[in-house]
């Protein structure tokens, strides 16, 4: 049991070791998930892995903590223990692509031997220190309690300042620290943090501090490796790792190719995630965001300019556009070619910055540009559309895959005008036929007349869906297309299903739909991924 005085200065440092517990796991998930993917089943191995850690340390801590009267001096070892640990932890996670491509060629087509693989590598980064923090909080608890008749009240507050500490430590971190001195800057403020709270818990201690002389070169080691680490300049995730999985190549020959075909124009952290915009080798502009490829200027350029195309050439006379996300600003581009009234809703500012600095001169300029998510724009907005055309990413995690529920497209329905049109982008390459049918089930069921176009060249799917039936034939949208084409892109496109034959597959009692209480495609599009294939 502590005194009262040395009680105050314990509950501080426990304060500071929540923050710091904190910073790291938002900057462990954070740079984890650039390798991994942003998936449900990736944050959950993470999350398991970093609470595992933490019940595994407070059961051996609370064992120790019974065996020793020493409490300051154990806590002040952990706290050491814990920076050290943190600054090491950001050069593993920059090995973690190395190995991950191996596990991912081997073990792909068997999903739980492979999550189970994936959370040895969260392991790997994650369990020394978390076991660590784990054992903190029995420690403490031992020693803020004055006697054995307020036990309560001295566990209550050890976990009410931890709690607090820890609050404060998610917000700095991604609101604060990670967009002004970026992850390597966080992970060595929590560093400090932890080595600030090992200090004055030392001094508190008066003893044995020699002991931990061993910690300073421990720091220094950590410190140079933390410094030596590069920013994650990798293409390769979950997302492009099918790319890799039948090439005999090793990871670093691959790094190495990718460093002489990509190089980096821009990087920006902050709160919605990491951005990477490059030029390839012959001259396009690529961006990545959170480790997903966005969009490009030339491989996506069928896609992407059919995306404004194909509404506008099925409106009889659009005169309003809303575009839903960026990417690398084709669709955006083509849609302002023709018309004066085009908004863009996008939510990450850094893919705006990167599209400001090295996309089309002057694409942003004059133009209502809706920092916001777009089901809450057009949740809240009262402004109507003739267009609204959605051009999302991979639904591989909830915020995108709410993009593509029913209840999504019956809020986007009421923001469209009379005889208005939505436009869905659907990624057809990671979709099984079943898959394909639920989505068009699930347009159709909002969108009663609906064409669906496949892009020849890519497989993707283009659907134009309204409430109202359309006079305009086939021929003359292809006409109008044509026309539109000012700049003869190289468009191949051809009419998949009817609306007739769409609402066939919609009338359709055993197709499901995908909802936001069911995100059936979410699950599908992750699984289809892994596999790397898709079976038709």
């Amino acid at each position: 049991m502590g005194t009262r005085g040395n009680r105050a200065g314990v509950l501080a440092a426990f304060t500071v070791s929540g923050a710091s517990a904190l910073v790291y796991e938002v900057v462990w998930t954070r740079t984890i998930s650039l390798v991994l993917g942003s998936t449900v089943y990736a944050i959950s191995t993470m999350l398991a892995t970093f609470m595992a850690g933490l019940a595994i340390g407070s059961f051996f801590g609370g064992r120790l903590s019974d065996r020793r009267r020493d409490h300051l001096f154990l806590f002040a070892v952990c706290e050491l223990s814990i920076g050290v640990c943190g600054m090491v932890s950001v050069p593993l996670i920059n090995l973690m692509p190395e190995l991950y491509l191996p596990l991912y060629r081997t073990f792909h087509l068997q999903p739980e031997l492979f999550f189970f693989l994936q959370a040895c590598l969260c392991a790997m980064v994650m369990l020394i220190p978390t076991v660590v923090m784990g054992a903190t909080f029995p420690i403490v608890s031992s020693y803020v309690t004055l006697d054995a008749e307020r036990i309560g009240s001295g566990v209550g507050s050890a976990y009410f300042v931890n709690t607090l500490g820890a609050v404060a430590g998610s917000l700095l971190s991604g609101f604060v620290l990670i967009p002004i001195v970026g992850v390597k800057g966080t992970t060595l403020t929590a560093a400090l943090l932890n080595l600030l709270a090992g200090v004055v818990l030392l001094l508190m201690a008066r003893k044995r501090t020699h002991g931990v002389m061993a910690f300073v070169p421990a720091f220094l080691f950590g410190g140079i490796l933390l410094a030596k680490a590069e920013p994650h300049a990798s293409i390769l995730s979950f997302y492009s790792a099918s790319r890799y999985a039948a090439d005999a190549e090793p990871y670093r020959e691959i790094a190495a190719s990718d460093k002489v075909r990509y190089t980096e124009l821009y990087r920006s952290e902050n709160a919605e995630g990491l951005v990477r915009a490059f030029r390839y080798i012959d001259g396009s502009l690529v961006l990545q965001v959170g480790g997903k490829i966005e969009g490009t200027s030339k491989d996506d350029l069928a896609n992407t300019v059919l995306l404004a195309y194909l509404p506008l050439a099925s409106h009889p006379a659009p005169r309003s556009f809303l575009t839903i996300g960026l990417g690398a600003g084709v669709t955006l581009g083509a849609a302002r070619d023709h018309l004066k009234d085009v908004d863009l809703v996008e939510i990450n500012p850094g893919v705006l910055e990167a599209i400001r600095r090295h996309g089309t001169p002057g694409l942003l300029e004059n133009l209502a540009v809706i920092r916001d998510d777009a089901r809450n724009y057009l949740l809240v907005s009262d402004k109507r559309y003739d267009i609204i055309s959605s051009e999302p990413s991979y639904p591989t995690e909830s915020a995108v895959a709410s993009l593509f529920t029913r209840d999504f497209y019956e809020i986007a329905a009421r923001r469209l005008n009379e005889g208005g049109i939505y436009c869905q982008w659907i990624p057809y390459y990671v979709l099984t036929n079943e898959d394909v049918t639920m989505m068009v089930k699930t347009f159709a069921s909002v969108f009663p007349h609906t064409r669906i176009w496949k892009v020849t060249n890519s497989l993707d799917l283009i659907m134009i869906g309204s409430r109202s039936q359309s006079q305009i034939t086939e021929k003359e949208i292809r006409e109008r297309v044509e026309r539109l084409n000012t700049h003869g892109y190289p468009l191949s496109f051809v009419l998949s299903r009817t609306p007739e034959q769409v609402r066939e597959i919609a009338s359709d009692d055993t197709v499901p739909v995908n909802t936001d209480d069911h995100p059936l495609l979410e699950y599908a599009v992750i699984g289809n991924m892994l596999r790397g294939r898709v079976d038709r």
